[in-house]
């Protein structure tokens, strides 16, 4: 994953609120920050990512995404 992908999940992380999922805040993250088709594909490839470090791991979304930051 790339410095900017990292600092978007990052950011969706830190403004994710208490009720919501983290799929939801980084769509959020990413539409104020991309525009149009080329932020849903940045959405999409970022998130298959997560998913995909969460099924290799066998653990939440939300530990591999710490996992992913280096915070694990």
């Amino acid at each position: 994953m790339d410095k900017e992908g990292k600092k978007l999940i990052e950011e969706a992380l830190k403004n994710q609120r208490p009720h919501e999922r983290f799929n939801k805040a980084l769509s959020r993250t990413v539409s104020k920050k991309i525009d149009g088709k080329k932020g849903y594909k940045r959405y999409l490839d970022l998130m298959n990512e997560v998913r995909d470090v969460s099924r290799k791991e066998g653990i939440s979304i939300e530990k591999s995404v710490k996992k992913i930051l280096g915070r694990s």
